[in-house]
């Protein structure tokens, strides 16, 4: 088996490659491939420019790429100015960009462990070469240095603060939050947090001996912190669909996230109300909880409701809910409740659905207490949906911002992701005729959601949505 590429005898212009690298380069370059994870070489090379090409300039002067990833994801060593250590950061092939490590020295003790969140580098056929690397560090002395949380999609989107000026949401725990467990109410504790909460700091980098993403953008809309020795995945995202929660600036184009979403494992070591991990038949957690909350199906372009769940509420406002699904395994999650996106960049299409769902009764307008009146002047036809689209859904249209009522949400979500034969691109194009969209496919021949273009699409989303009208 041939042993790793390392290219590292050169810098590119204006930059030097730290000891510590051309050191730990030449121990990789006596490697066998696939050994220590899986990267397509160690070496030195300039940002390319199409990466980023508007940061392109500041990146190639302050960072050079030194490892390169199989589907041509970049690690570099940054400067974060402050005569602090260089930072590994990576960048994305789908233009992910977030901080490694806070020094080269920090980032190879998290190889040697595994715990890059890297899947490439952390993969388990690489355990005998990342004890190698372990030990190679242990008799080079490697330690890393201590240093200031480095935030390099903040810092790539120029590093202004913008002020933070969301509240904290205060949380009232409701009675079940006492039936569970220390850990797991402890874990439960910090949901809907903020990520640089000192609850949220504490737990994380003091219980489960990790980091906290210091911000989410708009690339990468959540960061996954996993923690498996301590049974716990803890999913950090600023785009929660749930109007109590609204995204935190951080820069122009980074957010503060929150905690949104956990998963529990058996490893975390006790029970969930009193349900054990190895249970083998619903009627078990039947006779422990009650009957399911519900049931659904196993896959969202499926019909057959065939997964018993069971929610409970943790706060007394119901925005943090537990719930256990059992699908011939147990499984428990955590999250901060929220909705799913229908249509999260609207346009005429969403003006001319929501003009339909407000003469339909098909939207909940306990949603829009401060657009009562233009929700109802939609359901008058004294107004067009793309008014109300423009002022009361500014992060786009939800399937909660539908009404309860069995299977709509479901279909909905169906016909707006074209699942299971329902699509409502298909629909419209039927209705209106097509032509060439603006990113190459066929779009309705639709320039405005007037009344008139409405009556015409109703006969057919009358037929969709027949169960669920309310004339």
């Amino acid at each position: 088996m041939a042993n790793y590429t390392v290219k590292l005898s050169k810098a590119p212009k204006g930059h030097e490659i730290p000891p510590l690298l051309a050191q730990v380069g030449a121990w990789i370059g006596t490697q066998p491939h696939g050994t220590l994870g899986w990267l397509d070489a160690l070496a030195a090379e300039p940002i390319p420019k199409e990466w980023s090409p508007e940061k392109a300039d500041r990146l190639r002067r302050e960072a050079f790429a030194f490892l390169q990833l199989p589907d041509g994801s970049l690690l570099a060593l940054v400067n974060p100015g402050a005569d602090a250590p260089r930072a590994v950061a990576l960048l994305g092939s789908e233009g992910e960009a977030r901080t490694v490590a806070n020094s080269l020295e920090e980032f190879l003790a998290l190889w040697a462990r595994g715990e890059t969140d890297i899947s490439d580098l952390d993969d388990e056929e690489g355990a005998s070469g990342r004890k190698a690397l372990a030990a190679w560090l242990k008799a080079n002395k490697v330690k890393a240095p201590k240093a200031k949380d480095f935030d390099f999609a903040a810092w790539l989107d120029g590093g202004a603060v913008l002020p933070a000026t969301v509240a904290v949401h205060t949380f009232t725990p409701a009675a079940v939050m006492k039936k569970l467990g220390p850990k797991v109410q402890q874990l439960a504790s910090i949901l809907g947090r903020r990520a640089d909460a000192p609850e949220v700091v504490a737990y994380v980098t003091g219980v489960l001996g990790k980091k906290v993403p210091a911000s989410t953008s708009e690339n990468t809309d959540s960061v996954n912190v996993e923690a498996a020795k301590h049974g716990v995945e803890i999913v950090f995202s600023h785009d929660i669909l749930n109007d109590a929660f609204p995204p935190i600036p951080k820069t122009a184009k980074t957010f503060i996230p929150y905690v949104s979403f956990a998963w529990v494992r058996s490893k975390v070591g006790e029970d969930v109300l009193g349900v054990p991990w190895k249970v083998k038949t619903e009627a078990e957690i039947t006779k422990l909880l009650g009957p399911p909350t519900g049931r659904r199906a196993s896959f969202a372009d499926e019909d057959a409701l065939t997964v018993a769940y069971w929610d409970f509420a943790l706060d007394t406002e119901g925005h943090v809910a537990l719930e256990l699904e059992f699908d011939e395994v147990l499984s428990v999650t955590l999250s901060v409740t929220g909705g799913g996106a229908l249509k999260r960049y609207p346009d005429v299409t969403t003006g001319l659905f929501v003009g339909y769902a407000a003469t339909r009764g098909l939207l909940d307008a306990s949603r829009f207490p401060a657009h009562g009146a233009l929700l109802a002047a939609v359901a008058a036809r004294k107004a067009k949906g793309s008014e109300f689209v423009k002022q009361a859904l500014p992060r786009g249209l939800w399937d909660t911002h539908l009404r309860e009522a069995p299977g709509l949400k479901e279909l909905a979500w169906q016909w707006f992701h074209n699942m299971n034969g329902l699509w409502i691109t298909a629909d419209l194009k039927k209705t209106f005729g097509k032509r060439a969209g603006p990113h190459g496919h066929d779009a309705p021949k639709l320039d405005d959601d007037t009344w008139d273009a409405v009556d015409k699409a109703a006969p057919l989303l009358d037929q969709r949505f027949a169960k669920w009208i309310s004339k």
